[in-house]
């Protein structure tokens, strides 16, 4: 159907032009922003279709933004290739997801490492650094033995401290805010609020504990930096290791990702794809059921979700350079 869709726009295209060459004009040509840009899957504002109860209306849309059965006979399905291409290289979390949203023989997170590892995973990354701060703050009554601020006063060590920290904040930024991740719980979330279909609900919940995840690891990570610099470091190479042993943990669920587990994951989020293209024709019945329940829910959730998450991702950022300035200025008396 794309292919079909292409062909058209190509023979309107060629008609404009004649028309405008007949007409003494010259064909506008195309900004080069626009040639290098393809149009985002999320471009489009549906706002107006979330809760909405109007079978033949979701129908049309789906149709529009993800085709039909018939585009799978074709060469090339250039919705679907860019959906993947937007998608990117994801992380463990996502992977998973994906892994247990697919329900084609094989595609389950089998192995018994990989449970394993969905399991470790978020402990190593929201538990064990909790039970640390816990364990400065409370067990050791850091700030009451200690005070707030870091007690030395040296320039060098304090410019290291800055620098690290620095780079321990934008690497922590960025571990927060993982496109791949937050793109499938929009998509999710959308879906699940025009259909309400049972796998668009699945995927909306687990892509969003996976993006929590990061963000709690990403908080955590934060304050344990501010910790460790202020009371577990005395030279400036402390403050280098203890920035890269810190900044590890975040990227665990990277690191966890290898080339064959990226080719599976873009494997699953094209059957995931298509089952959310073809829901309303597969499932008509339940989904005209659906459609009627929990209307203001569904309107509301994708807006919900995108509010927590920027919020979030905006406390984390703000936070993080209060902390490092605060680190870097704090009087060692304090």
């Amino acid at each position: 159907m794309a292919s079909r869709r292409q062909l058209l726009q190509d023979k309107l295209s060629a008609i404009e032009a004649r028309i405008l060459n007949l007409e003494g004009g010259s064909t506008p040509q195309p900004k080069q922003a626009d040639l290098q840009r393809k149009p985002s899957t999320l471009d489009a504002d549906v706002t107006h279709l979330h809760g909405c109860s109007n079978f033949e209306l979701i129908l049309k849309y789906l149709e529009n933004t993800f085709g039909t059965k018939s585009d799978d006979l074709e060469e090339k399905n250039d919705l679907l290739d860019t959906f993947i291409e937007e998608a990117g290289d994801v992380n463990f979390y996502s992977y998973s997801t994906l892994m247990l949203l697919d329900e084609s023989p094989g595609s389950d997170v089998a192995s018994y490492r990989s449970i394993a590892k969905l399991v470790l995973l978020p402990c190593f990354q929201v538990l064990v650094p909790l039970f640390m701060i816990w364990y400065f703050i409370v067990e050791k009554d850091l700030f009451g033995d200690q005070g707030y601020c870091c007690n030395h006063t040296n320039i060098i060590f304090r410019g290291t401290g800055f620098v690290a920290f620095t780079y321990s904040g934008w690497q922590i930024i960025d571990g927060d805010s993982d496109p791949s991740a937050k793109f499938f719980l929009k998509h999710s979330a959308r879906q699940y609020a025009i259909t309400g279909g049972r796998l668009a609900w699945k995927g909306t919940w687990m892509f969003f504990l996976g993006n929590l995840t990061q963000q709690l690891c990403s908080t955590f990570l934060l304050i344990l930096t501010y910790i460790v610099f202020t009371s577990q470091c005395d030279t400036p190479l402390d403050l280098l290791m203890n920035c890269v042993a810190i900044n590890f943990v975040l990227d665990i669920d990277i690191e966890w990702m290898n080339e064959s587990q990226q080719a599976k994951s873009q494997s699953s989020a094209q059957v995931i794809w298509k089952a959310w293209r073809d829901v309303a024709v597969e499932y008509e019945g339940e989904i005209k059921q659906k459609m009627t329940q929990n209307q203001a829910f569904r309107r509301s959730l994708p807006v919900t979700i995108e509010a927590f998450t920027s919020i979030y991702s905006t406390c984390i950022w703000v936070g993080t350079y209060i902390l490092i300035f605060g680190w870097f200025f704090c009087p060692p008396s304090w």
